[in-house]
């Protein structure tokens, strides 16, 4: 591996993530105010829930677009950043929603990083011709 695919995966790893949680942050915190499971409306929840999946469905598709290769490893990187913070969120008290909550919730990102990182393999995959004979 060379200097710059070194260079284009950190780059793709920060740029989704912060792109991932500038986006969680404007659905969540933006348009409805603050969300959390002792405070919203259910519909709410749902509503926020579908675009905080999408949020992170486009941080992955951006990560593995910028990095150029093995989109999926790239998308598997931010998944680990997110469950360290959900650890880290859950076990300093900052906060107060059930802990089945912040898991899934956690669960619903990696799954959105995931779904984002194979969408980006698939667009960016180069379509093999058949051979001429």
């Amino acid at each position: 591996m060379n200097w710059l695919k070194a260079v284009r995966s950190v780059v793709g790893v920060l740029i989704g993530y912060a792109l991932m949680v500038l986006l969680i942050t404007l659905v969540q915190e933006t348009w409805f105010g603050g969300v959390s499971y002792t405070k919203s409306p259910v519909g709410v929840l749902v509503v926020a829930g579908l675009f905080t999946f999408l949020s992170a469905v486009v941080g992955g598709y951006a990560a593995g677009l910028i990095a150029g290769h093995h989109p999926g490893w790239h998308g598997a990187v931010i998944s680990l950043m997110v469950a360290c913070e959900t650890t880290w969120l859950i076990s300093s008290g900052r906060t107060h929603d059930p802990i089945w909550f912040d898991t899934t919730a956690a669960g619903e990102l990696v799954l959105g990083l995931m779904l984002g990182s194979l969408l980006q393999a698939c667009v960016g995959a180069t379509p093999h011709t058949p051979a001429s004979v």
